[in-house]
């Protein structure tokens, strides 16, 4: 079959390079020339997406994968279309569609009658049915009458998502009937795995949600007992191995907050709409303070961060992932900053353009002579870090650091949810 990807970036590439590497043509399409020129010379935009590399050189040199800014024309020659075009929030914390609008409008003028069209990426509820659907009927096509459309969220982690297409099930819901069963069908053809087809995309759509308004309020509800944890001199990690292991607790880890593209943006999608979640919008409230509260353990075991050199290691948003979005290094950055210190950043992943992108001074190198140091996302790159020259005292931002080989040289190490150490 031949098969349209609208977007190849972080998620569509790997998509549609594991769709063209189980024989089926693919069309990869994307505003971006110098990506589209990229990928058809078979070189590899993700080097940190597993599996990519090797797999992507293959099917462009079998030619199913072509890459091309021509969406609307490409779309003519697809008899399926999936959209993997990012969704963000605005300042004011809504959905932000304008690119997948954009990308509608230049779907709408190929779509042919029969085309099955898949919105692949996480959206507000009742977004697909009412907002992008009529955008595709401009093309003077109707929907369940001339052509399909069915909602289905990305169910991928950065770094493994060609692993995790054929790991766990598709979820399938359509617009019209004829979309929920055509896109259960597409997915059976080209993943081989199982298909949750629901009753319609509106059931889809808050499934995804429902799973990343899990994690957020898992993740609040951490650092929430992290901080009591805090109060009483608790170590908090064993209390997740106490807990977790009766079979109805799933404690997750606490942490400075929660980055990436899905999980500080989804639960707000919840907030937003008809039936807003309370609990959702609590949620945000717990995690988007975690900063704060880190900087401010930090300043109880330094006293005034005033002039206070800084170094924040590791950038991105989880280890070994070069991905910056809604990092809370960031985050970190301004609440230093704010106390007076003078911070650096420092991430082996990312050019010294990206360092300073995040708002960062880049750190010299060697790493030493700091004052604190905060390792946010601890990158396999760190592991024989010397603890001792970096500084006195270290940020574990994720309790990802092994805190015997640290205070072990002599450093006083700060985590969250760990009682203090202080001679």
């Amino acid at each position: 079959m031949n098969v349209a990807v609208i977007g190849i970036g972080r998620i569509g590439l790997p998509v549609a390079t594991a769709i063209a590497s189980r024989g089926h043509t693919v069309l990869g399409c994307d505003t971006d020339g110098a990506r589209v020129a990229q990928v058809n010379r078979g070189e590899n935009p993700i080097p940190d997406e597993a599996g990519l590399g090797e797999l992507l050189a293959r099917v462009v040199a079998a030619g199913t994968l072509q890459a091309t800014s021509e969406t609307t024309a490409a779309v003519a020659r697809c008899g399926t279309v999936l959209f993997a075009v990012a969704v963000d929030v605005d300042a004011d914390g809504r959905a932000d569609l304008s690119n997948l609008e954009a990308a509608c409008a230049s779907v709408a003028a190929g779509l042919r009658p029969g085309t099955l069209c898949i919105f692949d990426t996480t959206l507000p509820i009742g977004t697909t049915r009412r907002v992008l659907t009529p955008l595709l009927e401009r093309g003077g096509l109707r929907v369940g009458v001339d052509f399909h459309v069915a909602f289905s969220p990305e169910r991928l982690l950065m770094g493994r998502v060609i692993e995790d297409l054929t790991k766990y099930p598709k979820v399938v819901g359509g617009v019209d009937a004829d979309g929920g069963r055509k896109a259960a069908e597409f997915y059976r053809a080209v993943y081989g795995g199982d298909v949750f087809e629901l009753a319609n995309a509106e059931t889809a759509e808050l499934s995804k949600l429902a799973e990343g308004a899990y994690r957020d309020l898992n993740i609040a509800l951490a650092n929430e007992l992290a901080q009591v944890a805090d109060a009483h001199g608790v170590d908090f990690l064993e209390v997740i191995r106490a807990a977790n292991s009766q079979p109805y607790a799933h404690l997750h880890s606490p942490g400075t907050g929660v980055g990436g593209h899905c999980i500080p943006v989804y639960p707000r999608f919840l907030i937003q709409g008809a039936g807003p979640s309370s609990l959702s919008a609590r949620g945000r409230e717990v995690n988007d303070a975690m900063p704060a509260y880190a900087v401010e353990r930090v300043a109880s075991v330094a006293g005034s961060l005033e002039r206070k050199r800084v170094v924040i290691m590791g950038l991105t948003f989880r280890p070994n992932v070069a991905v910056t979005a809604h990092s809370n290094a960031s985050d970190l950055c301004r609440e230093f900053e704010a106390r007076g210190a003078r911070v650096f950043g420092h991430d082996p992943l990312l050019t010294e353009e990206g360092v300073r992108s995040l708002g960062f001074e880049p750190a010299p190198e060697p790493l030493s002579g700091y004052n604190i140091a905060v390792m946010h996302s601890y990158h396999a790159a760190y592991a024989a870090t010397d603890w001792r020259s970096l500084a006195p005292i270290l940020l574990d931002a994720r309790n990802a650091v092994d805190r015997a080989s640290v205070e072990a040289s002599g450093v006083v190490y700060v985590g969250i949810g760990r009682p203090l150490h202080i001679d």
